[in-house]
């Protein structure tokens, strides 16, 4: 199994000894902390909740770590970020928790965050204080063109002045009616647009009642001017003053921009404060007392000796008591015991495939050793192309070797990188390099289509057959004998003797076919009969056994579904070499220029779909037609107390005795 072993973990030990330990355990990054059961009612004189211990310290770290969230994203907003490749290339810097602990009290974070709030504040202010010069720039624009002050207009004795808005749609209307009231009057538009136009109105005092009536019925907007100056005037100094914001704008974004120590010393802070506060949640899992608390936990026991070697060196072999306890399946809840998969080198990246189908139960099997290799086969038949294979390779390959990843991109990586390698393989098997043939090659994916997609269905049995044969070990183990035939054993026999029969329409070889008719009746019949043996009720067994007749459509339903091998990988190929087809009808320069650029864009278009397919349908072979024959999950994922570790690394100390 690639199920890790787990053993219970007791801890006691005095509280002024606690938070060293859970120091201690976070950095070891192997011990999942539990909360106790109700307390007996005869303990809880002496006992009490962690949850209610430090309530006001917890909400302020949870404050802090906020407010230094909410600064590092406003400077990631405005302050120079390194490019992709240098900041993935950055090696971390590595700490102890105490290491971690002692940078920050000596930054000084209080005054950073003020800091940052301050000229955040500042910032925001200048934004607002721009954006209302714009809005003052747009109304002064479409002005300009009076050249008049309205207050002015006050002190004529014969004429009166009515400037204002109106709809650009209503304008035509608005100005014939103004000429019916009076032919003394003078219209002159100031602006013109799509929504709205303006107006400047002079007309005789005489008419001034029948003027404004017209103006009251026609919605015309009567301009309300607060400036001293002319908009032409005005306009100018709104621009003035919007530059000079604008600079200053540009010049505080630039002292962010050059201040990278600030984001690295909140980031630092961040880390800190996470840290922290994942060892307060763990803290409320404990059973206290006012002298002694009990931590109860799991830990992997291959790990334990390691883990209590290294905690007993840094508390004190007198100063705590550690008990381990084996899982006992008689008495042990199994649901409740977390699942930490362990698998080789070449299977661990597959562990992201498992997980996302479900983490296995503790007492069930890990099934990614038994798919690893036949998803790197099924991708890469699937892609089947040495050109495609060697730069999936490359790209996977740099980052794995140079770049600084976090331990999940680096599984993805790896899993891919290995994938690209079945690509390579079953490319030089079928000699296809960027749709080229190349001048070897075991099978030939155009035109040896039948036998590629025999290929194809024997890989696919040869799935099945392993998926049934983990589902008869796991039927055997739990001596359900019944439900080790008919779901496992019966199939097993069946696809044998299913298999026997299409090798004798190859080889011609009459007792296989004899066997394998055997096989295949003797285990229809005895499905009815173990039926009838294991339901109560013969007739109930019977019927079970006619229904199970409608599952062997669904066995050969999933035999079928492996020719999905033999599509893509000959649909990649045909398409690439259409493609290529493309290019080479191209003229001699044309093809070696423009071409070239073709020849890539094409290519690159027909990997992506490619790698696309060959990616979703390998998994669906993995989750529908193997998983789904065997694989049980539903399991408790092993969560440790662990570091957040996003911008650094935190490793054990020993020195912090």
């Amino acid at each position: 199994m690639a199920i890790s072993v787990m053993k219970r973990v007791t801890i006691i030990a005095e509280q002024a000894n606690k938070e060293l330990l859970l120091e201690s355990l976070q950095e070891l990054k192997g011990t999942e902390i539990v909360p106790f059961e109700e307390v007996e009612e005869a303990d809880r004189d002496v006992f009490f909740d962690g949850a209610a211990l430090n309530s006001e310290d917890s909400k302020l770290n949870h404050y802090t770590l906020n407010k230094i969230e909410e600064a590092i994203e406003f400077l990631k907003q405005y302050g120079s970020q390194p490019s992709f490749i240098k900041r993935m290339r950055e090696k971390r810097k590595v700490y102890s928790l105490q290491e971690l602990e002692t940078e920050v009290n000596s930054m000084n974070l209080e005054s950073l965050l003020r800091l940052v709030s301050e000229k955040r504040s500042e910032l925001e202010q200048l934004r607002q204080a721009i954006t209302e010069l714009e809005e003052k720039e747009q109304f002064l624009r479409k002005w300009t063109n009076l050249d008049f002050s309205l207050k002015e207009s006050d002190d004529f004795k014969h004429f009166d002045v009515v400037v204002g808005s109106i709809d650009t749609e209503d304008s035509t209307e608005f100005i014939d009616n103004l000429k019916n009231v009076t032919d003394e009057v003078l219209i002159q538009e100031v602006y013109y647009t799509e929504d709205t136009s303006g107006y400047t109105i002079v007309f005789s005092k005489e008419h001034q009642e029948e003027v404004h009536e017209v103006v009251r019925r026609s919605n015309l907007s009567e301009l309300d001017y607060e400036y001293e100056k002319l908009p032409k005037e005005e306009l100018q100094v709104v621009l003035s003053k919007r530059k000079e914001m604008i600079e200053e704008q540009s010049e505080l974004v630039k002292r962010f921009k050059s201040n990278r120590q600030l984001l690295s010393n909140l980031k630092l802070a961040q880390e800190y404060y996470a840290n922290l506060i994942e060892r307060e949640k763990a803290s409320q899992l404990l059973l206290n007392s006012s002298h002694l608390f009990i931590l109860k936990g799991w830990m992997d026991a291959d790990e334990v000796s390691d883990n209590i070697v290294n905690i007993n060196h840094v508390i004190g072999e007198d100063n705590l008591a550690i008990f381990t306890y084996d899982v006992d399946p008689e008495e042990d809840n199994l649901d409740d015991v977390p699942v930490k998969l362990k698998n080789s080198a070449f299977s661990t990246p597959f562990e992201t495939l498992t997980l996302q189908y479900g983490t296995p139960k503790y007492n069930s099997i890990d099934p990614t050793p038994f798919f690893s290799f036949s998803q790197v086969l099924f991708f890469g038949l699937m892609s089947a192309d040495v050109g495609y294979g060697l730069l999936l390779f490359i790209a996977t390959f740099i980052p794995i070797m140079f770049f600084e990843l976090s331990p999940g991109m680096r599984k993805t990586l790896k899993s891919f990188n290995f994938m690209s390698v079945g690509t390579i393989l079953v490319g030089l098997f079928f000699g296809s390099f960027f749709g080229f043939s190349l001048p070897f090659g075991v099978m030939d994916l155009s035109a040896q289509v039948i036998e590629v997609m025999i290929f194809s269905v024997a890989l696919g049995l040869v799935h099945l057959l392993v998926a049934y044969s983990l589902k008869f070990y796991l039927t055997m183990r739990e001596k359900d004998y019944g439900s080790s035939y008919l779901d496992a054993l019966q199939q097993i026999m069946m696809l044998i003797g299913g298999g026997l029969m299409a090798i004798n329409l190859v080889l011609e070889i009459p007792i296989l076919n004899t066997i394998g008719l055997v096989l295949l009746l003797g285990n229809v019949i005895g499905m009815f009969v173990v039926n009838m043996i294991v339901a109560k009720n013969p007739l109930i067994g019977f019927g079970q056994g006619a229904f199970g007749l409608i599952d062997l459509a669904g066995m050969i339903g999933d035999i079928v579904s492996y020719t999905r091998l033999t599509a893509l990988a000959v649909a990649g190929a045909n398409i690439g070499m259409a493609f290529n087809l493309i290019v080479g009808l191209l003229p001699p320069f044309v093809r070696f220029t423009v071409g070239i650029l073709l020849f890539l864009a094409l290519h690159a278009l027909n990997i992506f779909i490619t790698y696309l397919g060959a990616y979703v349908h390998s998994m669906r072979l993995q989750f529908v037609e193997f998983f789904g024959k065997f694989y049980e999950s539903g399991g408790k994922a092993f969560k440790p107390l662990s570091p957040l570790e996003k911008e650094v690394w935190i490793q054990k100390n020993y020195n912090n005795k």
